[in-house]
């Protein structure tokens, strides 16, 4: 194996930015809350579900429980990516790019399982990536690297041979702590660590104008580049 990519899943592989926003706001309407706008919404992306729900509850007047929350949330969401849901084309390029190179995939995301089993299977996804790990089974979602880490773990690769493909400021710095390379799929997300874009950890790049090839490119050099940071230190 050439090492592993490991790929967020909401707003990264998939556009599920607006059905999540519909999901989250009709889950708290039905509990009594209808304050919660699309800033509240994109004040918490790339942070995990129960998370995120355990903030609304301590900030607000929420009359429900997060596993309530969760539970309908997931509900809601999942209606509508079982019918349809849109894929981003450049960075599902980059997968396919990566499998024929003999890369392991995974995608390590803040979505509940259930969730993140019905967005590939909608989207057609579901045999590209076996391994899959949920912010609900490790200790900790995003910024905290846990997810990433179980990842590696799974495809039996240390996370020095691994870069993430995300795009959230929480995600990148959760891939950088964990001691991954971070391909941002939103600039705005890489520019949230200035530094390691200087050293060249991660790369920026844009969804809508994304070239798969010379992502698929940096992380093949950046991997060349651990493999013989490695060799030298052999015996």
């Amino acid at each position: 194996m050439n090492g592993a990519v490991l790929f967020d899943l909401d707003g990264t592989l998939i556009d599920s930015d607006h059905a999540y926003f519909a999901a989250e706001r009709d889950a708290l309407a039905h509990f009594g809350y209808r304050g919660f706008t699309y800033a509240d919404h994109r004040s918490f992306i790339g942070m995990g579900m129960r998370d995120m729900w355990e903030r609304l509850r301590a900030e607000g007047d929420v009359r429900a429980s997060v596993d309530q929350l969760l539970g309908l949330g997931n509900e809601l969401y999942l209606r509508g990516v079982r019918r349809s849901v849109r894929t981003f084309p450049g960075v599902v390029a980059l997968a396919d790019r990566l499998r024929r190179a003999g890369f392991g995939l995974a995608v390590a995301s803040g979505s509940s399982r259930v969730v993140i089993d019905a967005a590939l299977s909608s989207a057609g996804l579901a045999s590209g990536f076996s391994v899959r790990v949920s912010a609900e089974e490790v200790p900790r979602g995003k910024p905290d690297p846990a997810v990433f880490e179980e990842a590696a773990h799974r495809l039996a690769v240390s996370p020095q041979d691994c870069t993430v493909v995300e795009d959230a400021g929480a995600g990148v710095r959760a891939a950088l702590q964990a001691g991954m390379r971070c391909v941002a799929v939103t600039s705005d997300a890489g520019r949230e660590c200035p530094s390691a874009v200087s050293a060249g950890r991660v790369l920026l790049a844009e969804r809508g104008s994304f070239d798969d090839a010379g992502a698929f490119g940096w992380i093949m050099a950046g991997n060349s580049r651990t493999a013989c940071r490695s060799e030298s230190h052999g015996p």
